[in-house]
């Protein structure tokens, strides 16, 4: 297993001031109009130097500690992106893999592995699940779950504040649905299965979180935009690492991971899939906010240039083959081309900015 250099200073670094770049992943396009209009000035660290150390994965090199051949795990939302190239990941390891996906019968396309109708915002569609879960012969003869691979979501768009022609209900509704999509809805998951898998011998939980999970986005005007899949992100963090220190306090072993990628080319923020908190045109656009279209088409700019999807995947089998697996890793890579896809400059120094801004920032000993 790799080992990661942890934060540190360095007197001999100063800078006054981050600024936020934009170097879109394809090809580092660049779009002037954006970098004007929403990129800011953001206070650093007054020359405490204060660097980060991601827990980059998928690892360069790993020896499995543990065979998953013939493992069952549930993957959800699993009908494309990140969701499929897990569960073809773990599918190649010999894992028998049941997927979900909100509407499996028109799923273009559809993965080798089965897909179960599940809406992780609806009990009554979970009820069903777990039901056709258990009745499932994967299921049948194997008679538990091994792994929970908690990977549902979509994108949240939309001003933070409602404009004039929002209707108020229809703001306040998208937010809930994107509150029960991104959060709280892989909590209902999670404890619906808990009882389903193994307390002792092997067992685990990974959810895929988001680089957005340590980042509030406060010092980058555009992500207020998506404040509420950043808090979402956050919350789910702060969830799946309580339930670790829970389960581990009872005597389980049944080890929490997430897995935080930083930008990945999937259809996440295409229309029609995000949740809107504003109201939008058929393009997934706005007829009168522009400020609303430059955050969407950047965003949508950022995710088309990304990261594969397959690293997500490859990010997952590592874990979940790890006697002792970590329990917190970004899905990027420190190395060109990689580095530039992932936009790790814009993503690093957002989260350096956001240092300065905390009632508790790193700073330098004595």
């Amino acid at each position: 297993m790799k080992h990661h250099t942890p934060a540190k200073c360095s007197r001999d670094t100063r800078r006054d001031f981050i600024k936020m770049p934009l170097a879109l992943a394809a090809g580092s396009i660049v779009v002037p109009a954006l970098v004007d209009s929403l990129t800011v000035e953001a206070r650093a660290d007054k020359g405490q130097g204060v660097t980060i150390a991601p827990r980059y994965y998928p690892l360069s090199h790993f020896n499995p500690q543990i065979d998953l051949a013939g493992k069952l795990a549930v993957v959800t939302g699993a009908s494309r992106g990140n969701g499929r190239a897990i569960g073809e990941a773990l599918a190649a390891l010999g894992v028998k893999v049941i997927g979900t996906s909100r509407d499996p019968a028109n799923v273009p396309n559809p993965p080798a592995f089965p897909l179960l109708a599940l809406d992780i915002t609806d009990p009554a569609s979970l009820f069903t699940f777990m039901a056709g879960l258990q009745a499932h012969p994967l299921f049948q003869r194997h008679g538990r779950v091994d792994i929970l691979a908690n990977n549902a979501g979509r994108v949240v768009l939309g001003g933070i504040v409602p404009s004039p022609s929002t209707d108020f209900s229809f703001y306040l509704a998208q937010r809930d649905l994107a509150v029960r999509t991104v959060y709280s809805g892989h909590v209902m998951v999670t404890n619906a299965l808990l009882p389903l898998m193994p307390q002792q011998g092997y067992g685990r939980i990974i959810f895929t979180a988001s680089i957005s999970s340590y980042m509030s986005g406060a010092t980058y005007p555009a992500e207020s935009f998506v404040d509420t899949y950043n808090s979402c992100k956050s919350a789910l963090r702060v969830y799946a690492n309580n339930l670790d220190s829970a389960l581990r306090a009872v005597g389980s072993n049944l080890r929490i991971s997430t897995v935080n990628p930083y930008f990945v080319n999937t259809p996440l923020a295409q229309h029609p899939h995000p949740i809107y908190t504003q109201p939008v045109n058929s393009s997934g656009l706005s007829d009168t906010d522009a400020t609303f279209n430059q955050v969407a088409t950047l965003l949508r700019q950022l995710i088309a240039g990304g990261l594969s999807s397959s690293m997500v995947g490859e990010t997952y089998t590592p874990l979940l083959s790890m006697v002792n697996p970590e329990q917190n890793v970004v899905v990027a890579s420190p190395r060109e081309p990689l580095a530039t896809r992932g936009d790790n400059a814009l993503i690093d120094q957002q989260i350096l900015a956001e240092n300065q801004i905390s009632a508790v920032p790193f700073v330098c000993g004595g």
